[in-house]
């Protein structure tokens, strides 16, 4: 007893028939699990469609089946528990894998729309709930097993990612579908005059983030950034189509103000949202800055702030915003446009911002249309000549001639 005490017996079987237990452990556990993964997974699927109060489980049972044998498994040698760990997590990334097909025919499914709106958006955030909880198993398990490990937890982190990614989508579109009505009264005459429309946006999504706050912590901030930045690209969209043009300094003041009145209500908005993307917050009240200056020196340097803090803007954006101020003046459109030119020539090796930090890259601009005055003799221009930056704001695509005229004799 006291050699047994002290450790000083060895293990009773040998290392060969300890290694082929261990192994035959290993393959059941691994054909248990994928099995056991599978029915639970179709046991929770089975309530996704359906209309009733339902709670899914389906995180808490998978994490309890793998941790079973993750936990046994050290107190018998730390080679077996990383053994062990190493076979979970590759069944783990299995799971994950069909529960992502699933959660993808799920969304595609014609019938799943005609859930009432809530149940739908209930369904949405249960699945993306799942995310958190898995890919901190995934990480644990990782971190326990062997280096080989590691392509198991990317594959896991890759469909837990694309869950999230597509219930973020699906809940920001409806979402937005039901904003869009006030996004079209956007920069119309009644808006400089009244916040009707900004204010059934913001109590429409304040109303619906109450939903929102169901979902765990990391992915319900990563989703109101998204709504944050999609608010702001609906928002400015108008503007730099056209739907206002100042025709006085008046206006442009007026139109200025309200831009700096809807800005400050969005940043209130979105703050009690608790969201993340603070980087939104001075986009608008920029570009009330370029429709209310004056000399020509100033709004060259708003647009430098603007390039540099959303690399994304291009000379066809400014030019949209220099069209709504009223600013045709052949010499101070170019003076301005330059500095994006200049500055998008100094940032052209650099590589574009990822997809959450786009934002003028989503608002296409109408095609420029002839806004120079030029001598007639342009006609007789080479098109290299017109392609000059210096003449950026012309399309490059000459006039077809008339047919009714033959192209004259040379």
């Amino acid at each position: 007893m006291v050699a047994l005490e002290n450790g000083e017996l060895g293990p009773l079987l040998s290392p060969g028939t300890l290694r082929g237990l261990e192994d035959e452990c290993v393959t059941d556990v691994k054909a248990q699990t994928r099995a056991a993964l599978l029915r639970v997974l179709q046991e929770d699927e089975e309530h996704w469609a359906d209309a009733a109060d339902w709670s899914s489980s389906l995180a808490q049972d998978v994490c309890e089946l793998l941790e079973e044998h993750t936990e046994r498994a050290p107190r018998i040698s730390q080679e077996f528990g990383e053994r062990m760990a190493h076979c979970c997590l590759g069944g783990l990334a299995e799971f994950l894998q069909s529960f992502q097909q699933r959660v993808e025919r799920f969304h595609e499914h014609p019938g799943i729309r005609e859930l009432p709106s809530d149940t739908y958006i209930s369904r949405t955030i249960s699945l993306v709930n799942c995310g958190p909880p898995l890919r901190a198993l995934a990480e644990r398990l990782a971190r326990v097993g062997p280096p080989e490990s590691e392509p198991a937890r990317e594959a896991s982190a890759s469909s837990l990612d694309r869950v999230t990614r597509l219930c973020h989508r699906v809940l920001a579109d409806m979402l937005f579908q039901e904003l869009q009505p006030y996004f079209n009264k956007l920069m119309r005459r009644k808006w400089l005059s009244s916040a009707e429309a900004l204010d059934g946006i913001v109590g429409t999504l304040g109303a619906q983030a109450l939903a929102l706050r169901r979902m765990q912590d990391e992915p319900y901030q990563a989703l109101v950034a998204e709504l944050h930045r999609r608010a702001l690209v609906e928002y400015v969209r108008p503007l730099l189509r056209g739907r206002l043009h100042c025709r006085s300094a008046r206006t442009r003041s007026r139109m200025a103000g309200r831009l700096r009145e809807d800005a400050a209500q969005l940043q209130r908005l979105f703050r009690r949202l608790e969201s993340q993307a603070s980087w939104l917050d001075a986009v608008v009240p920029h570009l009330a800055e370029v429709l209310q200056l004056e000399d020509t020196p100033s709004i060259q340097v708003e647009v430098g702030v603007l390039v540099r803090d959303y690399p994304d803007i291009r000379r066809k954006h400014v030019a949209a915003l220099l069209d709504v101020r009223g600013l045709h003046n052949t010499a101070t459109r170019q003076e301005i446009l330059a500095v994006a030119r200049d500055l998008e020539l100094c940032e052209g090796g650099a590589l574009s911002p990822p997809r959450d930090r786009a934002f003028f890259s989503d608002i296409p601009v109408p095609r420029p249309s002839f806004c120079l005055s030029l001598p007639l003799s342009v006609g007789r221009l080479p098109l290299s000549r017109l392609a000059r930056p210096s003449l950026a704001c012309l399309p490059l695509r000459p006039r077809p001639l008339s047919p009714s005229r033959p192209r004259a004799q040379r």
